[in-house]
């Protein structure tokens, strides 16, 4: 090893040894890393580009198809893949939400509820994920629930987009209406921040239930990515508090994703809807494959 690459190095272990000073539990979760020093992955920032562009047209992949190809693809742990997704999609959603918000698709009132029932989904959840880094045991059983969301999640695509009969609105009392928003948020904030997979498809059945009907999908994509703006942000600043978010891999996913997440709201009004929801289900339901035979 060269003395520059030496003295990096030694300079990374000083920096962890003060972190480890301050939260003792950083040393358990330091060694789920992918890598130790911060550097560009461009195989990774290539797949996220497409699977940004597709979070823009749709607001379904971020989790869905990042992290199985994070943990079958690149060997990532499944903690680190699911923390370091997490903080990937808060950001990428973050970009992709602002440019729906400037075009008018975001259903506000509806998001309240949502968001209640969603962020304390992901607290619990979140708490969950980090208890099992502490305690030691084994992650396999990780990949369970995270191919069971995403066929249930693939399974909702192929429905909205096969089905025959169309999706009515919510046709409920108000106060019927904000039970279900807030116990669907809590649902789907949960399952997001075990697994980092559901705000997507997801929150997309869940808001074709509760959206009037007739909203134009455009309007379903922006609400559904607001979304999942608070419910990763708050499953993934415990991770990364907690030293399991993997900055080789955030840096190499944004650096891809939000070229792709800008040109693909764009276009998310111009793309047929129908074609895209079925190439995205499919797609997913290869992610479930290669994660149960992996």
């Amino acid at each position: 090893m060269r003395s520059g690459e030496l003295g990096t190095t030694q300079k990374v272990i000083r920096n962890l040894d003060v972190w480890v000073a301050f939260f003792p539990h950083v040393a358990n979760y330091y060694i789920l890393r992918h890598s130790c020093l911060v550097e560009f992955i461009p195989t990774i920032a290539a797949i996220a580009v497409l699977v940004g562009f597709l979070v823009g047209l749709t607001g379904v992949g971020a989790g869905a198809l990042m992290t199985p190809i994070l943990i079958v693809g690149f060997g990532v742990s499944a903690p680190t893949a699911i923390a370091t997704d997490l903080l990937y999609a808060a950001i990428t959603k973050t970009v992709g939400g602002l440019a729906h918000m400037r075009s008018g698709h975001i259903q506000w009132k509806l998001l309240q509820p949502l968001w209640l029932g969603g962020i304390a989904g992901a607290i619990a959840g979140s708490l969950v994920i980090v208890f099992v880094v502490r305690s030691g045991d084994t992650f396999e059983w990780l990949k369970y629930p995270l191919a069971a969301l995403i066929a249930l999640a693939a399974a909702t695509l192929f429905h909205r987009h096969l089905s025959s009969t169309p999706v009515l609105g919510d046709t409920r009392r108000p106060d019927a209406g904000r039970v279900v928003a807030v116990a669907g948020g809590a649902g789907i904030g949960l399952g997001v921040s075990l697994t980092s997979v559901g705000a997507g498809a997801l929150g997309m059945a869940l808001l074709s239930r509760l959206s009037p009907a007739g909203t134009p999908a455009q309007k379903l994509v922006g609400t559904d990515l607001m979304l999942a703006i608070p419910i990763a942000l708050v499953a993934s600043v415990t991770y990364l508090v907690t030293g399991i978010v993997d900055f080789s891999l955030l840096l190499s996913l944004l650096a891809g994703s939000l070229p792709g997440v800008v040109v693909g709201s764009a276009l998310s009004a111009k793309v047929p809807s129908k074609a895209l929801g079925l190439i995205v289900a499919s797609a997913l339901t290869l992610a479930v494959v290669a994660l149960l035979v992996d």
